[in-house]
C-alpha cells in the first residue's frame, strides 16, 4: 500500500505528470495546480483545481482556453496514468480537473484567430 502523500507531493505529481503529457513547459504557459483532492480509500480519484498563466515570454496566443493550449479532452486519461505509475499505484486513477483558472498577466495579447498586423 502506498504511503501517505502530502498535498505538496500531489500538486507536483499533477504539475510533472501535465507536463510530460501536455509537452510543457511552452514560451508563455505555465500550468500550477492550486489545490488537489485525493479521493477514495484505495486512492482512485484526485480532484484538482488548477491555474493556467499566460505570460509574455509567449505572447501573443491564439485565445484564452486551457483547453485548446493544453488539449486536455484526450489526455486527462493519459495524466491519470502518469500519477498512477509515479505512485505505483494498481488500480485505475481518475484525474478531475473541473473548471481550469485562468491568469493571463500584463503584456500578453489574445488573437482569438485575427491576422497578425
Amino acid at each position: 500500500m502506498p504511503e501517505k502523500r502530502s498535498q505538496h507531493e500531489f500538486k507536483r505529481l499533477v504539475e510533472l505528470a501535465v507536463a510530460d503529457t501536455c509537452n510543457l513547459p511552452r514560451p508563455g504557459l505555465w500550468f500550477c495546480s492550486d489545490e488537489v483532492e485525493a479521493i477514495g480509500r484505495p486512492l482512485d480519484r484526485l480532484k484538482v483545481r488548477a491555474t493556467l498563466h499566460f505570460l509574455p515570454a509567449g505572447s501573443p496566443f491564439c485565445c484564452g482556453e486551457p483547453g485548446c493550449h493544453l488539449g486536455f479532452g484526450e489526455l486527462s486519461e493519459g495524466i491519470g496514468d502518469h500519477i498512477r505509475r509515479a505512485m505505483r499505484l494498481r488500480q485505475a486513477l481518475t484525474v478531475d480537473f473541473g473548471q481550469i483558472g485562468v491568469n493571463v498577466h500584463p503584456g500578453v495579447r489574445l488573437t482569438y484567430g485575427q491576422a497578425e498586423g
